[in-house]
């Protein structure tokens, strides 16, 4: 049981009262968060759930005559997998994000055990505070996002800087290391995130035919994904590996040292991103009658997946407002073709809306 009590500290040279209990902020925390833990479930089961409540809710708030902001508000606070987290990698960093939480709130009370009620008065505190040392918007919306899974927050209810899409990382290649070379290749040839290169083993891979391979994985959420690559080089590249995998006796590509390298991974799926966009849409200009069989390929995953195809694949994507300018200061196009970045969304990136793809992968 976590007995509470009041105790009084000196802040900034006032006397503030503060709860504290018997266990740290950072114990009760991740007791928390593994109680949240729900890795065999279905996220997109409660996004469907969600989706349905938010429109009931929506329709009976019109008919009551409220504004169109109003509803707005209320159905964004609506979410079914509120205390729900789907991966494990999910909850690392969240666990992350909170602990930075607990530095800050231990550095400026001088102490460790607040308990969460009393952490809770003080989230705005910590986002300010990440303002004045000027952390960016990624890093604080991070941050913000792990702190209100733990409480239940509403982000919409602090302040805190936009968090735009276009950014260009200063020096992606700095961590690179010796030992990473072959985790940055399979990165470049696959666009796997870190934790399914560490996961991929032999029979995870299909060979098609001499031009194609599928990679199947768990992803994100416990998603079961599937990668499509083209090409004789990234064929040939894989048997080699698989080769040189089988010499060693494993079933997986990587070992656990080259899975753990800080090389910049994720850079490297943004170029495999970017490197399959551009081979799709040369494909499509080289030959127009590619396009109506790639969106053809686009609205049969979609349908694969059970899922809803909502964008119209013959409107180019444009961007606009800070991401326009963004872009153009760092010579990247500003309009973008649907159907090349819904097919990388698709059978690379495993994403379901081309917006997350071209803001976050293809301009960079």
């Amino acid at each position: 049981m976590n007995k509470t009590n009041k105790i009084t500290v000196c802040v900034e040279g006032k006397n503030i009262k503060v709860e504290v209990g018997t266990y740290t902020l950072r114990t009760l925390i991740i007791k928390k968060l593994n109680g949240m833990a729900a890795f065999k479930e279905s996220k997109h089961q409660y996004k469907i759930w969600t989706i349905s409540k938010r429109k009931n809710v929506r329709e009976k708030l019109a008919l009551e005559g409220k504004s169109k902001e109003e509803i707005n508000d209320i159905c964004n606070r609506i979410n079914c997998f509120k205390w729900k987290i789907f991966a494990k990698r999910t909850k690392i960093d969240y666990i992350e994000g909170n602990i930075q939480f607990c530095h800050f709130l231990a550095k400026k009370y001088y102490t460790s055990y607040l308990t969460l009620k009393e952490a809770e008065k003080h989230i705005q505190e910590f986002v300010d505070d990440l303002k004045e040392r000027n952390r960016s918007s990624n890093t604080i919306h991070d941050y913000l996002a792990s702190v209100c899974k733990t409480f239940g927050k509403y982000m919409g209810d602090y302040e805190h800087p936009i968090r735009h899409g276009v950014c260009l990382k200063v020096e992606p290649m700095k961590y690179n290391t010796k030992l990473g070379e072959k985790a940055r290749d399979l990165g470049l040839l696959t666009g796997l995130r870190r934790n399914e290169l560490a996961q991929l083993k032999i029979k995870d891979i299909k060979f098609i035919d001499c031009e194609t391979v599928h990679i199947f994985s768990i992803g994100k959420g416990g998603k079961h994904n599937r990668t499509v690559l083209k090409g004789i080089v990234a064929v040939e590249k894989l048997k080699e590996y698989i080769r040189e995998a089988e010499e060693k006796g494993s079933d997986f590509l990587l070992t656990k040292a080259e899975a753990r390298v800080p090389d910049a991974l994720h850079y490297c799926r943004a170029i495999c991103a970017q490197n399959t966009y551009y081979a799709v849409l040369k494909e499509m200009e080289n030959d127009p009658a590619k396009r109506a069989e790639y969106v053809q390929k686009i609205k049969n995953e979609f349908k694969r997946c059970k899922r809803k195809l909502k964008e119209d694949l013959n409107k180019p994507y444009r961007l606009r407002g800070y991401n326009r300018e963004a872009a153009l200061s760092i010579g990247k196009p500003i309009v973008y073709d649907r159907v090349a970045a819904m097919y990388v969304s698709l059978f690379i990136l495993h994403h379901f809306r081309t917006d997350t793809t071209i803001l976050h992968y293809l301009v960079k």
